[in-house]
């Protein structure tokens, strides 16, 4: 199984070893994993802000970015919810693009909706002998339905409380 990496803005910049992390699991649970060099922000700050022809021009590299991808995972439940709910509504008029973009949605995924629904597995090994909380995310829950995948994922963790 191939799976290309979508690494975020926030991610890239700010916590790279979100990605590091993703990578060495995904290997680990036999997956070839590429990272598309050309892939870019999601465009959700652009569209939020109501550029909506500059968030069309990045959905356009994403599109092109991930053409190929068997698989596309993210650790953001919010760039992901872009893709999937947004996306559509930036390419409505474009019957060729929106086709591409129904084809990129079937195949990305948030990290834990990926691993929980995709490979079946809730226990990816993983050892934190310490007190968390857990956020949900709001855009993963509303948009995109992921609600107990992460739960299931955390109560696997050893030691954790």
């Amino acid at each position: 199984m191939k799976v290309s990496l979508f690494i975020t803005c926030l991610a890239d910049q700010f916590f790279p070893d979100v990605g590091e992390s993703m990578v060495r699991l995904l290997y680990r649970h036999g997956a070839e994993v590429d990272f598309p060099e050309s892939q870019t922000c999601c465009g959700q700050p652009a569209f939020n802000s109501g550029y909506v022809n500059e968030a069309r021009q990045v959905a356009l590299t994403m599109l092109d970015a991930f053409e190929d991808s068997q698989y596309v995972v993210s650790p953001s439940g919010s760039c992901t919810g872009m893709i999937h709910h947004y996306y559509p509504e930036l390419f409505r008029d474009d019957p060729v693009n929106l086709n591409r973009v129904e084809q990129l949605i079937k195949k990305t995924f948030e990290f834990s909706q990926f691993f929980v629904n995709v490979l079946g597995m809730d226990d990816i090994g993983a050892s934190f002998p310490y007190t968390v909380t857990y956020h949900p995310s709001c855009h993963g829950s509303r948009l995109l339905g992921v609600k107990e995948e992460p739960y299931r994922m955390l109560q696997q963790v050893r030691g954790i409380k």
